[in-house]
């Protein structure tokens, strides 16, 4: 299994189609694959339009087609922020559906930043990827992961509940900045004990940062 991960600067974006999309929005954030065919993928996304624009300049994209926004919530208004579904159908979007056991992993995000996404699967479709990848859209940095044997040692240094745990922390926002959800929210959507999941979470950190540090200085 390969690991790698794609980056674009904001000024290949600009240069790129993937400009349409940041000239309608401050974040453009994929926060899962909700469906996928040949054709393209139908994406959750967290959106936040630019003050003059809405859903109506997004679908005026050609490789985009919003669908509608995320039930029971409004879709956003001008100028707004929420969440929408939408069917991507850009020219990168269908390249990776072509390959077998290559997965495109949320969340990732388009913005002023420019675009980092990461891709995982069998070493034959991450190289079939890469290669369309620079003929469509080439991607100014690649960075390849040993997912394997990050794999391994992580499960080493930590119990498979605090993996658990940590995995739900991580895929929530908890370790964003600002935070996306409190420790009480995420006791709650996990099931665990407040006292139980902060428990958890503090050891699996401290077991994080001691491997971190051995990795480091192994160096």
């Amino acid at each position: 299994m390969r690991e790698v991960q794609l980056k674009w600067n904001p000024s290949s974006v600009d240069i790129s189609d993937i400009s349409e999309i940041t000239l309608v929005t401050s974040l453009f954030e994929v926060v899962a694959h909700l469906e996928v065919t040949k054709e393209g993928v139908r994406q959750l996304v967290k959106i936040k339009f630019k003050p003059d624009k809405g859903p109506d300049n997004l679908n005026q994209i050609a490789y985009l087609e919003v669908e509608g926004p995320l039930n029971p919530y409004p879709m956003p208004i001008q100028g707004g922020e929420g969440y929408v579904v939408v069917w991507n159908r850009h020219p990168l979007s269908v390249a990776a559906i072509n390959f077998d056991s290559l997965h495109v992993i949320p969340p990732y995000v388009i913005d002023e930043n420019g675009v980092q996404i990461t891709i995982r699967g069998l070493p034959e479709g991450v190289s079939g990827f890469l290669k369309a990848a620079r003929s469509i859209f080439p991607p100014d940095n690649v960075k390849v992961v040993d997912v394997e044997e990050i794999e391994d040692s992580v499960l080493k240094i930590l119990t498979p509940k605090q993996l658990e745990i940590a995995v739900i922390a991580v895929q929530s926002g908890y370790y964003q900045n600002p935070r996306k959800i409190s420790k009480k929210e995420l006791s709650e959507l996990s099931n665990i004990p407040r006292s139980t999941l902060q428990e958890h979470l503090a050891k699996a950190e401290a077991a994080l940062m001691e491997w971190v540090v051995k990795v480091h200085n192994s160096k």
